[in-house]
């Protein structure tokens, strides 16, 4: 996506771009592994080209195999899909990842391929069309052939994949016909005997190859903001469904942030950019093990130094997504404090701009709002109490958090709130 937001009806929007930019965030999910999804869409346009397929579903299932996990947000689901290859629970993700691809258009196409690529060859249901049924089956060979390729490469050095890809191929044959299409494998072989194949999976080739793939087929289209927002939207819940804790966190932020934009007297444009900010602030989370978010207790500095390093995988993120804006900015600064004791940049109170102050109070508040699993839901007092130490102390706006003071009891309630907006955009 290289178009900004350039005026109130939307921006033009890369779809191959932009389903590469999302499945880097959802590649986060993997801690250390963050490339599964990008490889998994690689290896299915390669062996569709080997199928004879057209250029036109070569480049839908390139997207549609980086988009597959988009329904896992938890690091603890991510090992099961790396570390096996069959488990009780695995269509509880495609279920998920097939709701988020049909919240947001530009997407929706892929929802039913995502939907059912975790179930066996033979058992795809007879209603399911041909076309349909084989992306899903190719998605789910090239998954599971990612998940044997990963765990050779984590005990031999990288090279040797060329000296071993027959015996790689070797553990998924046992499954011609029940799990995946004969047809698949075989067009899967004649792949493999490249060696391009294996090398464009290594990190330091496998997005030029995406990219150059992408930019034989890649299309526009034109959104509205609303549209916009849906893909906020659609991300902010995989990231927000990475912890009970943390249901609802992302759209309350945005909302309360809009909210006091409006109370700010800030434009229109700039206060639907700025909820855009707030759906996606934490995109960076994924990358954070599900035991430091889920911890009951006091985190060790090891793990807050883990935790810390969110806002800059938040601003790479949103800079693919939505570049030329603001959004990346005010995203990865909202842990930024006006005394200069925040984080990641330590900006000090003259380069912290208006939007990036709502965000911060606006993140603040939603927080201490919401039941974490170190304690219950705070009052409404309670959470005042604890900011206007931390106004009086300079690290947040006083102006802005007057406003918010001014009303606090509708903000409390939005805070609060489960389930979708209630705003007026």
């Amino acid at each position: 996506m290289d178009t900004p937001v350039n005026n109130m009806l939307g921006m033009d929007v890369d779809v191959g771009r932009a389903a590469h930019a999302v499945t880097k965030a959802l590649d986060y999910v993997g801690v250390n592994d963050r490339s599964h999804g990008r490889r998994v869409g690689l290896i299915c346009h390669r062996v569709a080209h080997l199928l004879g397929w057209t250029r036109e579903r070569r480049h839908f299932i390139l997207l549609a195999g980086m988009l597959h996990d988009s329904g896992v947000s938890s690091t603890a689901v991510h090992k099961k899909i790396v570390g096996e290859l069959e488990w009780n629970g695995a269509e509880e993700h495609c279920i998920r990842g097939e709701y988020f691809l049909s919240s947001f258009p530009p997407f929706q196409r892929y929802a039913e391929a995502v939907r059912y690529h975790h179930t066996r060859w033979e058992h795809l249901p007879e209603s399911l069309d041909q076309v349909t049924a084989d992306y899903a089956n190719l998605i789910f060979l090239a998954d599971r052939l990612d998940v044997v390729y990963v765990s050779f490469i984590q005990k031999q050095p990288l090279h040797m994949v060329l000296l071993e890809r027959q015996a790689i191929l070797d553990e998924l044959r046992p499954y011609i016909g029940t799990l995946f299409s004969e047809g698949h494998f075989t067009a899967l072989e004649r792949a493999a005997l490249k060696d391009s194949f294996w090398l464009e999976l290594r990190d330091e080739f496998l997005d030029d190859a995406i990219f150059e793939t992408l930019s034989s087929a890649d299309y526009r289209v034109s959104l509205s903001f609303d549209e916009i927002e849906a893909l906020g939207e659609l991300i902010s819940q995989v990231v927000d469904a990475k912890s009970p804790f943390t249901h609802y966190h992302s759209l309350r932020v945005a909302d309360i942030a809009y909210s006091l934009a409006e109370l700010v007297g800030c434009d229109q444009y700039e206060k639907r950019l700025l909820r855009i900010a707030g759906l996606l602030h934490d995109v960076g989370k994924l990358r954070t093990p599900d035991e430091i978010l889920d911890k009951p207790g006091a985190l060790t500095p090891e793990e807050l130094a883990q935790m810390r390093s969110h806002p800059l995988d938040s601003r790479r993120v949103l800079q693919a997504i939505f570049p030329n804006t603001l959004i990346a900015k005010w995203a990865a600064e909202h842990h930024e404090k006006l005394d200069g004791s925040g984080y990641p940049y330590g900006w000090n109170a003259d380069q912290i701009d208006i939007p990036t102050r709502i965000l911060s109070i606006a993140d603040i508040f939603q927080a201490l709002c919401q039941k974490r699993p170190y304690r219950g839901r705070l009052s409404v007092d309670a959470v005042l109490a604890i900011m206007d130490d931390m106004v009086s102390g300079g690290q947040l706006d006083g102006d802005i958090y007057a406003i918010l003071k001014a009303h606090k009891e509708s903000l409390y309630q939005l805070a609060i709130r489960e389930g979708t907006s209630v705003l007026n955009l």
